[in-house]
């Protein structure tokens, strides 16, 4: 009678569990892919076809900073974590530096956006230093976000350029 007992509370202890699980699986969102990173893909074009020496950095806010691999064709992937504001930064001897902001809050943030922007595609172009004689661009060439609701990506370009001396004087050098 106790072995009858013992096992009808350890099937009802068992039935209750499963109950719970099943629960928990129903009210977690089953068709939501969520992620913590975000691809940034794409090109860089200049007119040379040896992009071997090319530094690509990667700023993450004021606290970290990586380097990403440029292909010698001139092709980048990496991942960027998502809610953060990164600066990228496209070095080659003899060629102008470009820097190019993302943020990448709102992202993924719906099931459109993450379906939109699982793989962010973009291109830079780098010029010769020659072409543009002792100038610089004044900061970043462009920015990339991402609408909140719809995570519809934005651009803006930022061409102005400034000579050297005056980036300088505003460093403080």
């Amino acid at each position: 009678m106790k072995k009858q007992a013992t096992n009808l509370f350890l099937s009802a202890l068992l039935t209750g569990l499963c109950a719970l699980i099943g629960i928990g699986l129903f009210a977690a969102p089953g068709n939501e892919t969520t992620t913590d990173k975000l691809v940034l893909t794409g090109w860089l074009h200049m007119d040379t076809l040896d992009a071997q020496d090319v530094v690509l950095a990667v700023e993450l806010g004021d606290s970290e900073c990586m380097f990403a691999k440029v292909q010698p064709n001139g092709r980048f992937e990496f991942h960027v974590p998502v809610n953060v504001k990164a600066r990228l930064i496209f070095y080659k001897p003899g060629f102008i530096t470009k820097s190019v902001d993302v943020d990448t809050r709102n992202a993924l943030n719906t099931k459109d956006a993450q379906k939109a922007n699982q793989k962010v595609d973009f291109d830079v172009i780098l010029e010769a230093n020659d072409i543009h004689r002792g100038l610089e661009y004044a900061g970043p060439v462009g920015a990339i976000t991402f609408l909140n609701g719809s995570g519809l990506m934005k651009v803006k370009h930022d061409r102005k350029m400034i000579p050297v001396e005056t980036m300088a004087a505003l460093a403080g050098e």
